[in-house]
């Protein structure tokens, strides 16, 4: 238990320290940097990347198991957006190289609530409702990939990389 207790210090000074030297930037700072200390495969890796560019958004996601449970170790993840809390999580949007995966926290861990391949994405919006919107990911062949929003700035980013991505552009990076 002593060991255990050092450590929590330690990780809590460390905090203490980074949020004195990059004041308001702090919390991108330490998002990056674990992203960055991911030692994990090629999913995991730029999963984090990914989810480090939501560092500014208000929500919570115990995401520390989602590379391994929903991501393939060898794909590669483009961008994350964070949906409008549901059922107490947040559920997101995950765009790789392979496919657009909407995912949510359950009981038993990360489920996989829909998913297309990439060569099955034919477009993508966002529709306004009057306090939340819709992120809708149009499919060729099947249901679309729908998740409730309440953030529209990180949101518009992802969906700017789907469009970018459904006429042909180059993926990130």
């Amino acid at each position: 238990m002593g060991k255990r207790l050092d450590r929590y210090r330690e990780a809590a000074e460390l905090q203490r320290s980074v949020r004195e030297t990059h004041g308001p930037d702090a919390d991108a700072v330490m998002a990056r940097a674990y992203a960055e200390s991911s030692t994990g495969d090629r999913a995991e890796r730029t999963y984090r990347e990914a989810m480090a560019r939501n560092h500014g958004l208000r929500f919570r996601a115990a995401d520390a198991n989602l590379p391994q449970q929903v991501l393939h170790p060898d794909e590669t993840v483009h961008d994350v957006a964070v949906g409008a809390l549901r059922s107490d999580t947040f559920p997101l949007l995950i765009v790789t190289d392979r496919r657009v995966l909407h995912v949510m926290d359950r009981f038993r861990g990360w489920t996989i609530l829909e998913e297309a391949p990439a060569t099955e994405i034919v477009g993508a919006e966002i529709e306004k409702r009057l306090l939340s919107g819709r992120f809708r990911v149009q499919v060729r062949h099947g249901k679309d990939i729908t998740m409730k929003i309440s953030e529209w700035t990180r949101t518009q980013e992802v969906l700017g990389l789907l469009q970018h991505l459904v006429a042909g552009g180059a993926p990130p990076r």
